[in-house]
């Protein structure tokens, strides 16, 4: 299970990858090393010290949902309390009793039982360093751990229950269902009802702005005049919605350089949070995201991947308005985990 607390990152031993933006008034994009592919040889990443990696699932479920159909109002549960959801009882399922179950989710849940087939070879074969190199950063950690213990066998044990439990029973339960409600995911989207509703309608009142993002001792509009960029899309890390919450991160835990050119969500609840190149893709600065460990998802990365989905049909994430930022600021998905992942129900 990877942990959602947030530390400091800390130094980088080689030199990090910088990204020019095609606009010579951009700042560059300088990524850490955990914001790289695995097989990027810059690549770094250390369990308990920097901040949790996007795990393989978590990029499958958003392919998942880009390569469903659209969430609609219809799709979602007004009432769920996912104490009552139990992985084994099959009529615990909210979606049985009320609306349609979104093929989306339908290819996420898949994809997780499919994790744990996958993932069983690793705790066949603990001690196999060759095997456990293939392994998702957090699990090959807990290995770690595991072949230091006193009594291996109870402890390899105890880890795989750990590990299908939140493939089976935390993601869909806990997260996925708990997101896909009225109350969450619908307060970023109409009422509309049916698959004619406009594409357009997601992103009228949701908008992806590119932005440069200046430290907290420099005036953005002071800024912006020296750059002439427009001003309203120069920013403080002060000025997004997270910083108003404890469990939230910052810019700099995840080793981001100021000024930095990135994607911001202004939703159309109010909240406006920005999105953070982190583990090949992008993560979701909201706090829903990082105070809980079996959270892969967040509502902002729902229709995210819906926008990816039936605006773009990419793994980018369309830029409507701001400033041009590079490329890797708007990637999404992992490109590598995109080419091998197939979709699929039982």
């Amino acid at each position: 299970m990877a942990p959602r607390g947030v530390r400091v990152l800390r130094p980088n031993s080689m030199s990090s990858p910088t990204i020019e933006s095609a606009d010579d008034r951009v700042p560059p994009l300088s990524l850490p090393a955990g914001a790289l592919s695995r097989s990027d040889r810059r690549y770094e990443y250390e369990v308990g010290v920097d901040p949790p990696d996007i795990e393989p699932i978590e990029h499958q479920i958003r392919l998942d949902f880009i390569n469903g159909e659209r969430i609609r109002a219809d799709h979602l549960l007004s009432d769920y309390n996912h104490w009552t959801y139990d992985a084994d009882d099959p009529s615990t399922d909210p979606w049985l009793r009320g609306p349609a179950k979104p093929n989306g989710l339908q290819f996420a849940e898949e994809s997780c039982l499919n994790r744990v087939r996958e993932e069983e070879r690793f705790f066949e074969c603990p001690e196999d360093s060759a095997v456990i190199a293939d392994a998702p950063v957090y699990l090959a950690a807990q290995l770690e751990e595991v072949r230091e213990h006193d009594d291996t066998e109870s402890a390899l044990e105890k880890a795989r229950e750990r590990r299908v439990n939140w493939y089976r029973e935390s993601i869909p339960g806990k997260n996925l269902y708990q997101i896909l409600k009225k109350s969450s995911y619908g307060t970023l989207i109409g009422g509309g009802k049916g698959p004619s509703i406009a594409t357009a309608a997601l992103t009228e009142d949701n908008v992806f702005e590119g932005i440069v993002v200046v430290s907290e001792d420099t005036d953005p509009k002071k800024y912006a005049r020296q750059q002439n960029l427009p001003e309203e899309f120069v920013y403080r890390e002060s000025e997004f919605s997270h910083t108003d919450s404890d469990p939230a991160p910052s810019i700099a835990d995840f080793g981001i350089e100021l000024p930095a050119p990135l994607l911001v969500g202004r939703f159309v609840n109010g909240s406006r949070y920005p999105f953070i190149p982190w583990g090949d893709g992008l993560t979701c600065f909201c706090p829903y995201k990082h105070d809980q460990a079996w959270r892969v998802m967040c509502k902002h990365e729902l229709l995210a991947s819906n926008i990816c989905g039936f605006e773009s049909s990419s793994i980018f994430i369309p830029k409507a308005r701001g400033i041009d930022i590079p490329h890797r600021a708007r990637r999404f998905v992992s490109p590598e985990i995109a080419a091998t992942h197939r979709p699929t129900t039982n």
